[in-house]
């Protein structure tokens, strides 16, 4: 099985991964590299979820994917399962992040998922090929779901479970927490309606899901709306030539230099494009 390797002080690492306070050193990954090049969603939850569970989590990954955004989760059954598929079935790339080497399906049941995940999205492990999964990986590895994401949503997960430490760490992390309200009866609701009693953003309907994630196309276009000529002259030349520098910016659009990567900087800000070293690219 062919695969790739990227280490941490190569170009091409994610830079939002690289800023987490335990970055893997290296990245095995099969796949194109680029999908995570820019934050995206990430999606957990519990392995033994409900009925309804399973269609919050497929539901909302289908509406993030259909924003051009990928969906992030851990491959495992249950709410992972049914977010990678949502995201598969909203038309965008699915990323898995594995507990084991990149060439081990964990669990086996989802072979086919595991099969699909990599012909249409993303695979990729900070362990080895060939490692098995060992139980002390998965908690470890929700670092890197929560690292590579911008927002994290949890659907259905106990008090105690590899979804609350996703959480955790997204928190940890800086990233922005959002969390489906659950049934009272259950008890892979209470982790769920405890983040929510804490501050994390409830998810209360579907139809609101890209303008709560900040993914929207509405509220893109209002952004673009308002730049200013210079700063579109600068998103065209992104759009045009993806990793293209603050210096041929300056070149070919005759805008100083400084007040190129003042306004780079800006539209960073807006959520409108992303530097990958000195490379700059349209966010999606």
């Amino acid at each position: 099985m062919n695969h790739s390797m990227i280490t941490i002080d190569q170009e091409g690492y994610p830079e939002h991964l690289r800023s987490i306070p335990d970055p893997p050193s290296r990245l095995y990954y099969i796949g194109d590299l680029s999908v995570i090049a820019y934050p995206a969603v990430a999606i957990v939850g519990t392995r033994r979820c409900s009925p309804y569970g399973q269609w919050a989590a497929r539901e909302i990954a289908k509406r993030v994917a259909g924003c051009g955004i990928p969906v992030i989760s851990g491959m495992a059954e249950g709410i992972d399962s049914f977010a990678h598929r949502g995201c598969i079935d909203g038309g965008a790339p699915t990323v898995a992040v594995l507990g084991t080497g990149i060439d081990r399906c964990f669990p086996l049941s989802n072979e086919k998922l595991y099969r699909r995940i990599m012909q249409e999205g993303l695979l990729i492990s900070e362990y080895e090929p060939g490692t098995p999964g060992y139980s002390s990986n998965f908690p470890k590895r929700n670092r890197i779901i929560s690292g590579l994401s911008k927002s994290v949503i949890i659907v259905e997960g106990a008090l105690r479970s590899g979804s609350m430490i996703t959480a955790r760490l997204a928190l940890e992390q800086g990233r922005d927490v959002f969390a489906v309200p659950g049934n009272i009866n259950q008890p892979n609701s209470l982790g769920v309606n405890k983040l929510i009693a804490d501050g994390a953003c409830p998810i209360m309907e579907l139809e609101s899901v890209p303008e709560l994630l900040g993914i929207g196309p509405g509220k893109k276009a209002k952004v673009l709306q308002s730049l200013s000529d210079e700063e579109k002259i600068i998103v065209g030349l992104v759009i045009e030539s993806p990793g293209i520098n603050a210096e041929n910016i300056a070149f070919r659009s005759s805008i100083p230099l400084r007040t190129v990567s003042v306004l780079a900087s800006a539209l960073e800000l807006k959520g409108l494009i992303f530097a990958q070293g000195q490379r700059l690219y349209v966010s999606a």
